[in-house]
């Protein structure tokens, strides 16, 4: 093919069809739903609460999941972020009713109005007859949310992140009713689990819409089962985190231990209470209700700063007397609210209160007693102030309010610039393995979070220090690995930041003399884009060969397309090179950079 008749300098007559085949190119994703557990054909005794753990994703987010019973609703859970989640897992429950034979559903629905559903079968027997289920055909196979497999390999050492060979993935216990399994503990063994204090996030806290903090609950193993591979599950309420099941740190009999969630708090007003239990290994539920209770309440209508005191009252003569001046917390996270109140002032002609949304000295005249709720969003001093026109003297008092950033969540699955990766966080502390598949092999890592900063170390032959900062939205990260080399990625099913590996802006030339610009975006393993304006289109897949990271693909122009093959330089994608149709030039470079050496590739 010729070059002009690839890239003609009109396209008029075609230009109704590009406009609709690229209007046209989209589709309506649909949720994928798992039930995780009870497996189907398992059976219970009339009365008893079944427990149902699903987990369902869509790059679209989910906004809602249904539980259904025999095709009656039972229980209809609303994700606790308003746009929905990528994935949300929780567990529901439903009181065995009614014997036979009953269809157990979960259908979910993504923020498209698109749903899906998945299904199980179990069987209610009276109580104490033989559980033996009979022979049932399973609408869907239930399966584990996660599989643990390791293969070792030898890795020659290099400079790059690919440390000691080892393919970790993290095991999530699959829970299943208490009466469709052995105990796996023995008969003498008590499970039991006491609240002991709530370590962050009392109940009743004040959080403004969408605010990110961690709950911590302390609680202590007042059984005589010591916890191995348990976890802390959401049982009902509003769930607030992005998972609904969390791992247990091993704790021994008499023991206590801190479970720490992420959380968020919901887009809209209103107040939340979410709760949560214990979970042994065999997916036994057990111990205290642990909640977690905030609220988000509607900003208060605001009150216009003004300088001018309030009349002089009469009878004031030297300084105002002694009175109180107290904040409901002296430390918060971001997003929060404080309450600042204050007791009666006497002998005072005015009374001032500065500082944060009051305004610089003097502030605002304020009534005594009083109180004013605020959401400072950094540390903030307030002041109040006393003041006797008669005497011209003051008392004043002041407090300061410290605001902590908030952690960022690094925790879960991670499709970076070279591989994968996955991750566990701890409060602020983060350990998690990696893949490295532009140079095989793989390694691991640890560090800690401030702020929306990961900082630490990753680990091959040697040991290097990483850096990765999280977008506020949680769902993308960039940084570097060794100072100088570019590491980030973005949540499967998201959009990596611009920039990073193929995405983003470029310049190319193609065929040794047109220059043009290109916009690409990749998603997981995926790239999408268009160049020369809007004159083309681009898509294609990623891959790792020899240590370059390639693109194989096709372009579309009109009613015309034709193949191509781009080959990017090393970690920080600052040039590519390739070709198109196989025997053309094709390369391109980012601002930042200039043109390859060597244009076609290969």
């Amino acid at each position: 093919m010729r070059h002009k008749s690839l890239f003609p300098l009109a396209f008029c007559a075609l230009a109704l069809v590009i406009i609709s085949c690229q209007g046209f190119g989209g589709q309506t994703s649909k949720p994928t739903v798992i039930i995780a557990s009870p497996p189907s054909g398992s059976v219970y005794a009339l009365g008893e609460e079944v427990f149902i753990q699903s987990t369902s994703t869509d790059p679209a987010g989910i906004v809602r999941v249904t539980l259904a019973v025999d095709g009656n609703v039972v229980r209809d859970d609303p994700s606790p972020v308003s746009q929905g989640q990528a994935q949300f897992s929780l567990i529901q429950s439903w009181i065995a009713e009614g014997l036979g034979q009953h269809t157990i559903t979960v259908r979910a629905t993504n923020s498209q109005g698109a749903s899906s559903e998945s299904g199980i079968l179990i069987t209610i027997r009276e109580q104490g007859a033989n559980p033996q289920p009979p022979t049932v055909v399973a609408i869907a196979t239930a399966v584990p949310l996660a599989t643990a497999t390791s293969q070792p390999t030898v890795v020659p050492q290099t400079d790059v992140p690919t440390a000691n060979p080892a393919v970790t993935v993290i095991v999530t216990a699959t829970p299943v009713p208490p009466s469709a399994i052995p105990p796996t503990v023995p008969a003498t063994c008590v499970l039991n689990s006491k609240f002991i204090a709530d370590v962050t996030i009392p109940d009743g806290t004040i959080f403004t819409p969408n605010a990110v903090f961690t709950k911590t609950w302390r609680v202590q193993n007042n059984g005589s089962c010591a916890w191995e591979n348990f976890s802390l599950v959401f049982v009902s309420g509003t769930q607030m985190a992005a998972s609904a099941l969390y791992p247990v740190p091993t704790t021994p009999p008499g023991g206590t231990a801190d479970l720490v969630v992420p959380m968020t708090a919901p887009s809209n007003y209103g107040a939340y209470q979410g709760t949560w239990r214990m979970r042994s290994s065999a997916g036994q539920l057990f111990g205290t209700n642990l909640t977690i209770v905030i609220n988000v309440p509607s900003p208060a209508t605001a009150v216009p700063p003004t300088n001018t005191p309030p009349p002089t009252v009469a009878g004031c003569s030297g300084q105002p007397n002694d009175f109180s001046f107290n904040a409901s917390s002296l430390n918060i996270n971001t997003g929060q609210s404080v309450n600042l109140s204050w007791g009666a002032v006497t002998n005072a002609s005015a009374v001032f209160l500065s500082g944060g949304d009051f305004g610089p000295e003097p502030g605002q005249g304020v009534e005594t007693p009083g109180n004013r709720t605020t959401s400072p969003p950094s540390t903030t001093t307030y002041k109040l102030r006393a003041v006797c026109n008669n005497s011209g003297q003051a008392r004043e008092k002041s407090l300061t309010v410290t605001v902590t950033a908030p952690v960022g969540n690094f925790a879960g699955q991670w499709v970076h610039n070279f591989g994968t990766m996955t991750i566990t966080q701890n409060s602020s502390t983060v350990t998690g393995t990696y893949q490295n598949a532009l140079e095989g092999g793989s390694g691991v890592i640890a560090g800690i979070v401030t702020g929306n900063v990961l900082e630490g170390t990753y680990t091959k032959v040697q040991t290097q220090a990483i850096q990765f900062t999280l977008s506020a939205d949680g769902k993308r990260f960039t940084g570097n690995w060794a100072g100088t080399n570019s590491w980030c990625g973005a949540r499967p099913g998201e959009n990596f930041p611009n920039g990073c590996s193929f995405s983003g802006n470029w310049n190319t030339e193609y065929s040794g003399t047109t220059e043009c610009n290109m916009q690409l975006t990749r998603k997981d393993n995926s790239i999408t884009g268009k160049y020369c304006g809007n004159e083309g289109t681009l898509d294609g897949n990623i891959t790792y060969e020899g240590g370059q990271t390639v693109l194989t693909g096709n372009w579309h122009r009109g009613v015309e397309n034709g193949t191509v093959k781009f080959f990017l330089f090393g970690y920080n994608a600052l040039q590519f090179n390739g070709n198109w149709n196989g025997i053309y030039a094709w390369c391109g470079w980012r601002n930042t950079s200039s043109k390859p050496a060597t244009c076609q590739y290969p």
